[in-house]
């Protein structure tokens, strides 16, 4: 079909609501409930659909307008809300190219700044033949344009600081570099290291998918606030610079008014993030960023030489979360595309009381691809433990070489977390980081 105008175009879409993949797929090759290419359904919506010819070139697939075909899942929630069931992936990083290239002119803003987003409900167990397209956005990518260049950026310095194969999701915000490979030996060549990296693609975070899908849910469909902050770490540090060198029982007393008389709280570091920084309810109406990205703001003490005094932890694990096989997991889309902001508390010695030590610096942590390779393993072990109702499968400490994450109990004392880790949905246990990976992550020298 021939349009003239996105007008047309969007009037044309309309129809493609309430239709389900059936009314297009002729050779029934979506008469399944796993799909190895989802690719596949896009190429059906664009042929069968659109009547486009299937193109693989660098322009866009509505090229005369400039704009890019993309299909792609929402799937319902517990609570009725609605979320991207996954990243939508752009355009593959040529990273011998990409040192070259500036943002306004580089590939991936030519082909993807405009993109006519398709969404469907994924339904699990359901052949995708049978599902149903919902709704549709035209996304246009200068919405967000200087945070997406500013993404684009560190992913471009990661290149030409020949460390490709460190690059990570939760680096940046809203525009992610995930690993694009069938096979997860497979290596390409970066133009400054002689060390081969991991394969990857330009994409939309699945935390950034969902707030615009929400957008869409709420007819709220551009963003017109001011850009003030480009990523989490740049609007934390902002929040709390001013109380760097203090105390936390300085920095409670400050901003609370009054002198902390009271018997000192063991989450006083959490006290004082809500109080300077905000709730994590309160979050996502202070700034755009967090709609659209998946962080966690942590405590963390710290020696004096910067070694952490404690392990991190998560939330408690869910027994129901551990169906899905790793790689379909929304833990390894958590773990690839979160940005953890450490704020570091410094104590003169490991038997300073908690109260007493010292706002020290806010740092990041992302993770590279051999982390959330790690990750599997315990992710794995949880699921097996679960699936053969046996404890004793479950990624202890020191489980396996190399391991950098493990469960521990979460709770208050003589709940045995273990022994009950099977009575409830939601267990007394979580993910736990060891000092020794944290040390690590956060770039401690000589250590």
């Amino acid at each position: 079909m021939d349009f003239k105008t996105i007008e047309e175009l969007l009037n044309y879409t309309e129809t493609i609501k309430g239709k389900k993949f059936k009314e297009f797929d002729k050779n029934n090759v979506l008469n399944v409930t796993q799909l190895s290419d989802k690719g596949i359904i896009g190429k059906l919506v664009e042929t069968e659909f659109y009547k486009y010819p299937n193109n693989s070139d660098a322009k866009a697939d509505f090229d005369e307008l400039g704009v890019e075909l993309k299909v792609t899942a929402l799937k319902q929630n517990k609570n009725k809300s609605f979320s991207a069931k996954e990243r939508l992936v752009l355009s593959k990083i040529d990273f011998c190219k990409i040192v070259e290239e500036e943002f306004e002119f580089s590939k991936l803003l030519f082909k993807n700044k405009k993109l006519l987003i398709i969404w469907y409900k994924h339904e699990k167990g359901k052949f995708y033949s049978d599902m149903e397209i919902v709704d549709y956005q035209m996304y246009d990518m200068s919405i967000d344009e200087d945070i997406i260049k500013n993404d684009f950026n560190i992913i471009k310095s990661k290149v030409m600081e020949g460390k490709a194969e460190e690059i990570s999701e939760g680096q940046t915000s809203y525009l992610g570099a995930c690993t694009k490979s069938k096979d997860s030996s497979s290596r390409t060549k970066q133009p400054y290291s002689a060390v081969p990296a991991p394969p990857r693609a330009f994409s939309l975070k699945n935390s950034y998918m969902t707030g615009i899908l929400r957008n869409l849910v709420e007819n709220n469909l551009i963003n017109t606030s001011i850009v003030m902050y480009k990523t989490i770490e740049e609007f934390v540090l902002s929040k709390i610079e001013k109380y760097i060198g203090k105390s936390q029982i300085e920095i409670l007393n400050e901003i609370t008014g009054k002198p902390y008389t009271d018997k000192i709280p063991k989450n006083i570091g959490k006290m004082i993030s809500d109080k300077l920084i905000g709730k994590d309810k309160e979050l996502k109406d202070k700034d755009e960023l967090f709609k659209k990205t998946t962080y966690i703001i942590k405590s963390l003490p710290v020696d004096n030489d910067g070694i952490p005094i404690e392990r991190m932890s998560f939330r408690q694990l869910v027994i129901s979360e551990f169906t899905d096989e790793w790689n379909e997991s929304d833990w390894k889309t958590y773990f690839e595309e979160v940005t953890i902001i450490v704020v570091c508390y410094k104590a003169s010695n490991s038997k300073e009381r908690n109260g007493y030590r010292v706002l020290d610096s806010v740092k990041k942590i992302s993770f590279n691809y051999d982390d959330i390779e790690m990750f599997s393993k315990s992710y794995n072990m949880v699921k097996e433990a679960i699936d053969k109702k046996d404890i004793s499968l479950l990624p202890y400490p020191k489980s396996f070489e190399g391991q950098i994450m493990e469960i521990a109990p979460k709770g208050i004392k003589g709940d045995d977390a273990y022994n009950n880790f099977f009575n409830k949905d939601v267990t007394k246990t979580c993910f736990m980081f060891s000092k020794e990976f944290l040390i690590k992550k956060l770039n401690i020298k000589g250590n």
